[in-house]
């Protein structure tokens, strides 16, 4: 039988060896590595993941010794991902949560609606298996036995009511976020301002979540909702004596969920399953992006290729050069009409670890092109919503079936003037404009008002900052292509 706990022993010798100088022998240690990792987990060998992380850092710490080419960086990003998974798969188990039910007076209304109580059904029931502590907040948490029947029976009247401190709540449910906890806040989003100040409303919120973050690389995923509210809004903006509005009618409520990677992909699948949320609107993530990496190729052939070019290197799939480059032109009598005298192709990105809503990556506002070029991102497609007979799918199938890749999305570039030189694309770390749209620095005119929130669009620019500050960088990634006469 063979011994797994002598491996990492054997990868240490191997890796101080002074001959051990080849980029081959790398890549096999690496790859013998995660194998050995895999017998032991299915074996259920008891595994120290504390010295399996060193292990797994040394490998990719070593990586720079070597001139890796684009097949070499995605062969270790497919490792790096299978030990991801394996210690997710391993760890899953031992997830806690953490259930804070905002219970300021402003929750009231939505009590009775019946999207919201099929909602809190759906989600803390699927929390049946879980080590589960529940709390109601608004300044400070306190901790509730058999809190869903008393938001069933609107028991929920609880420490200081008439205000929420969303800086305290979601720095509360970030530090309790540890290891591979979970926590989930319900709330309504409206951030009570001090004095109606709502000019630091973002600045106070992007301090807590950068001091939050610097101590726990924790994910945050926001879902906007809707449910019918009836009873008093507590306006933020009316004058005294016209503060208190009792409204019938629809109002979003927000879902906030709080986690290392593992946990909050958990609880996407299993426990917040946005097809099984009643009212569910919007959704964004927020995430650390220090390595964030994704595989992508030129297509030289499909629907979006518009024009002439070839790969400048031959043998590989993953083209990130392409040369003889002309715009589309047309044979015959009359020549080429000028709105088909364009440049177009596509490119296929592997967006399959990027943390990011669908809505989010296939949205061209997201995008930045280096206009030192003449391009244009014109659309990005998901894969899987192609036409299967299509010859962009078969193209795609075929280079993810031949060279073990997982490309997800086609981008779609365009150009009818400058068209050599470097191609620099970023998908940019933008605010998702849904969020944008949702807020509002007005609330006294809420009848009728069936979508925005007081000043959300704030409370979330301000999570956005912290997670930018703690990234040291605007944008997710960045592909550079190579186009050439």
């Amino acid at each position: 039988m063979r011994k797994p706990y002598l491996f990492v022993l054997f990868v240490l010798t191997l890796l101080n060896c002074s001959d051990d100088n080849s980029k081959v022998n790398y890549l096999d240690n690496f790859a013998v590595f995660i194998d050995e990792l895999e017998f032991q987990e299915a074996s259920e060998s008891k595994i120290n993941w504390e010295n399996k992380e060193d292990s797994l850092n040394m490998f990719t710490n070593r990586k720079n010794k070597f001139r890796l080419s684009a097949k070499d960086e995605q062969d270790i990003n497919l490792l790096v991902k299978r030990f991801k998974e394996l210690k997710g798969t391993a760890s899953s188990s031992e997830m806690s949560v953490n259930f804070y039910f905002e219970n300021s007076a402003s929750m009231n209304g939505y009590l009775n609606g019946k999207y919201f109580k099929q909602v809190m059904h759906r989600i803390y029931g699927n929390l049946n298996t879980y080590t589960v502590n529940p709390f109601f907040v608004n300044t400070k948490e306190y901790p509730q036995v058999d809190i869903l029947n008393k938001i069933d029976n609107s028991n929920i009247k609880v420490g200081d009511i008439g205000n929420s401190d969303h800086q305290f709540i979601f720095s509360n449910a970030i530090e309790n976020a540890i290891n591979n906890n979970l926590s989930i806040v319900i709330t309504d989003g409206i951030y009570s301002v001090k004095d109606g100040d709502v000019d630091i409303v973002s600045i106070d919120i992007e301090n807590a979540f950068k001091n939050a973050l610097s101590r726990n690389e924790i994910e945050t995923v926001v879902f906007k909702l809707s449910s019918e509210f009836k009873g008093t809004y507590y306006s933020e903006t009316c004058e005294p004596g016209k503060k208190a509005i009792n409204i019938n009618q629809y109002r979003p409520y927000y879902v906030l969920l709080f986690g290392n990677s593992n946990s909050i992909d958990k609880a996407l699948k299993d426990i917040t399953i946005i097809d099984e949320l009643e009212g569910f609107e919007k959704q964004a993530r927020f995430f650390l992006t220090k390595n964030l990496k994704a595989n992508y190729t030129i297509l030289t052939t499909g629907e979006e290729k518009h024009g002439q070019f070839k790969a400048s290197k031959r043998g590989s799939d993953i083209i990130e050069e392409i040369e003889d480059v002309e715009k589309f032109e047309k044979s015959g009598f009359g020549g080429t009409p000028k709105s088909e005298n364009y440049l177009q192709f596509g490119i296929a990105i592997d967006y399959s670890s990027i943390n990011l809503p669908n809505t989010y990556k296939e949205d061209i506002e997201n995008y930045w092109v280096d206009d030192q070029l003449g391009y244009t991102v014109t659309e990005i497609i998901n894969v899987s919503d192609m036409d299967k007979s299509s010859r962009t799918f078969r193209e795609v199938q075929r280079i993810n079936d031949k060279n073990k890749t997982n490309f997800t999305h086609v981008i779609k570039v365009k150009a009818d003037k400058s068209l050599y030189g470097n191609l620099k694309i970023q998908l940019q770390n933008n605010l998702p404009s849904w969020i944008e749209i949702t807020g509002t620095d007005n609330d006294c005119n809420i009848i009728d008002d069936i979508s925005h929130t007081f000043v959300f669009d704030q409370l979330m620019f301000g999570i956005s900052k912290g997670y930018q500050k703690i990234n040291n960088n605007s944008q997710y990634l960045e592909i550079n292509l190579k186009i050439k006469v």
